[in-house]
């Protein structure tokens, strides 16, 4: 392992949800009952998606108990008869066998530690889309700290020529923990942007969901893989990024959520982590990538609510670049890219989406 923000600069979307709350207060004109109509279909098929991927996920969950628990019935079977129906009693056997030298069960364990582990990250990701949606759409201008990056003057037609995509910097220590629980006090930088698509929520969703066609609009991942799905909704992944000026290539392990709100908006949320299958080097070493840090970061895709064929999007991302980069080497480095690459991200996704929209089409016909 894309928030966004008013494309007029003028109001947040927490005004127009208020406005559209006084719009759908107010009885509608015959001339948009028929609009009125679209949205509560519309609405009512998000509903029923996001139901159905409830009971697909509740679906899977189960199958997994059932398959774990058989497992389990199997190897009591086979190591003891002796009965583990209570964890006081399972503990103090489990300390026996550690004692007398034989082999722990980890079949037994990984159920448990299957559920914690999904709460742990479930907590987590909840915390972060708190932390992004603050960040995002409550945070404005200067008086946050937050500077606005403009396009580069170079590219600014080819990439920004109508000024729909927004981009502000802001330099922060760790989100990851509180101010007094942290050890380190370096400043890394963090980036929100703002931009609409020309194209419906549910074509620019399904066009981004595809990992092949990451490599299209992204340059600044160039490898990525799954390591472990740690619920329906979330798993880890490691990536890497290429050489960026002086800034050698890194690599990142992450954890990924996502989930969709009653409104229709997908929301996916990240935060760094570490997995066994994939150590990390903590400083660059011939022939040894580093490793950096996608501290927190989140992204926020709705629908337009004056245009239903467009999309906005919001994106947050908060990252150290890891192997002790001093700060002015960071600031240097994220002045040269800032300007440009969110400013391509987002042009190349507006373009890709309408070429795979119409891909589609000519396949369906």
């Amino acid at each position: 392992g894309t928030s966004l923000r008013e494309t007029t600069g003028d109001g947040t979307f927490q005004r127009e949800r208020q406005q559209q709350g006084k719009d759908l207060i107010s009885p509608p004109s015959s001339s948009s009952s028929s609009s009125a109509l679209g949205d509560i279909m519309g609405e009512t098929l998000l509903e029923l998606r996001e139901m159905r991927e409830d009971i697909m996920a509740l679906r899977e969950e189960m199958h997994y108990m059932k398959e774990e628990m058989r497992r389990n019935n199997r190897m009591r079977s086979q190591d003891s008869d002796q009965d583990y129906q209570t964890e006081g009693i399972y503990k103090e056997e489990e300390e026996k066998r550690e004692t007398d030298g034989l082999p722990q069960q980890p079949q037994m364990r990984s159920l448990t530690e299957r559920v914690m582990r999904q709460k742990e990250f479930d907590y987590i990701s909840k915390d972060v889309e708190k932390w992004a949606h603050r960040l995002l759409f409550d945070e404005d201008g200067e008086e946050d700290g937050w500077k606005e990056v403009m396009c580069n003057k170079m590219v600014r037609k080819k990439f920004n020529s109508d000024g729909s995509t927004k981009c502000y910097l802001k330099w922060m220590k760790d989100s990851r923990k509180p101010n007094e629980e942290m050890e380190d006090d370096t400043e890394y930088p963090c980036i929100k942007c703002y931009s609409t698509i020309n194209a419906p929520i549910e074509k620019v969703c399904d066009y981004l969901s595809q990992e092949s066609n990451m490599a299209e609009y992204n340059d600044l991942v160039i490898a990525y893989r799954d390591l472990e799905d740690v619920s329906p909704q979330g798993k880890i992944c490691w990536s890497q990024c290429p050489q960026i000026l002086f800034i050698k290539p890194r690599d990142f392990v992450t954890f990924c959520h996502h989930r969709w709100r009653k409104d229709g908006t997908q929301i996916v949320v990240n935060q760094a982590c570490e997995h066994e299958d994939a150590p990390g080097n903590a400083e660059e070493s011939e022939g040894k990538i580093c490793r950096a840090h996608a501290l927190r970061g989140a992204n926020f895709i709705s629908k337009d609510p004056d245009d239903p064929n467009k999309t906005r999007m919001a994106i947050l991302a908060h990252a150290n670049p890891g192997g002790g980069v001093p700060q002015w080497a960071m600031k240097t480095a994220v002045n040269a890219v800032a300007p440009i690459e969110p400013f391509k991200l987002f042009h190349r996704i507006n373009a890709r989406v309408s070429a795979f929209a119409s891909k589609n089409m000519e396949q369906k016909t």
